[in-house]
């Protein structure tokens, strides 16, 4: 289970840093991949495996089902830790997130989510305004 908020910062190189909580609940290899509301998602191997099944349910005579497999198995990528627990981040997901230098990697019960910092700021203080009546409706 992924928990917590983490701020870390992207190296010259394209590098993260996992945090030591995330990183023990990873394993050796993980999916990183375009994640909802502009954020990267990392799902451990087996979390991977579980989605796989659910897309490869879709309609694909369905347009909008190819497009979202498309854009989410086509953006997607290994990763695994060095020996310093960090990733590298691929440049269209970067893009994708708009990522610069400084992010918030979010635990969302399942993977992990890499956020801009200025995006999680944003949305984090959208998020709480509407808190107990997304609550309701849930």
């Amino acid at each position: 289970m992924f928990i917590g908020q983490y701020s870390h910062t992207i190296d010259d190189k394209s590098r993260l840093t996992i945090p030591a909580k995330f990183r023990d609940k990873i394993g050796s290899d993980a999916v990183m991949t375009i994640g909802f509301d502009e954020c990267i998602s990392i799902y451990t191997n087996d979390e991977w495996s579980k989605l796989q099944e659910k897309l490869l349910t879709l309609n694909t005579n369905s347009s909008d089902a190819r497009k979202h497999l498309r854009m989410f198995a086509g953006s997607a990528s290994d990763c695994s830790c060095d020996s310093h627990g960090r990733v590298i981040i691929p440049q269209n997901l970067l893009t994708h997130a708009n990522i610069n230098k400084d992010v918030v990697l979010v635990g969302t019960i399942n993977h992990i989510e890499i956020w801009s910092k200025e995006n999680w700021q944003k949305y984090e203080q959208e998020a709480l305004e509407t808190f107990d009546k997304v609550a309701e409706k849930l």
